[in-house]
């Protein structure tokens, strides 16, 4: 895993991923939607109250087909995930910073979708298919991680096998 420092600015970056997240332009590439994903995932990490977070650790980054019976993958979509792993202290309050986290996204209109097994929450941008899910996971030894995965708006591609898939996927997070 990776670990990158969450030190974002949180609002100017959220205004600019949300806005684009809020419908995808006809000339929007996997490159775009990339970025966009990692500025969100990113900001994710950074809502989490300060002196809370123990590490972002960069989990997957990929794209991935929108429809698995494409069998070419032209039309893709770019999928994040990290886990912000949290210090003891943090563990003892997982349930709020999770709610908190959740309930900062709904604030600037992400749309509760569904609670998924074990407690994990989808959030969708209403204006388009980008997504969000979140999942809070705590130990028995007081070590707790929210799990956060965001995935774009599908984009037209030359397929899964063009040099655009291949070099996004290639230069990871």
């Amino acid at each position: 895993m990776k670990a990158l420092p969450v030190t974002l600015s949180a609002i100017p970056i959220l205004l600019l991923a949300l806005s684009a997240c809020a419908g995808s332009p006809p000339t929007a590439s996997l490159a775009d939607a990339k970025s966009l994903v990692q500025l969100v995932r990113n900001e994710a990490g950074a809502r989490i109250a300060a002196g809370t977070t123990a590490e972002l650790a960069v989990v997957d980054d990929i794209s991935e087909p929108c429809d698995p019976d494409d069998s070419d993958g032209r039309e893709r979509r770019w999928t994040s995930t990290s886990v912000v792993s949290l210090d003891t202290a943090a563990g003892d309050s997982l349930e709020s910073v999770y709610q908190d986290l959740i309930d900062s996204f709904s604030a600037n209109g992400w749309s509760e979708v569904s609670y998924e097994g074990g407690g994990a929450v989808s959030l969708r941008k209403p204006e388009s298919d980008a997504s969000l899910q979140f999942d809070a996971t705590a130990g028995d030894s007081g070590e707790a991680s929210i799990s956060v995965t965001i995935s774009s708006a599908c984009v037209a591609t030359a397929g899964a096998e063009s040099d655009e898939v291949t070099t996004l996927e290639k230069a990871g997070s």
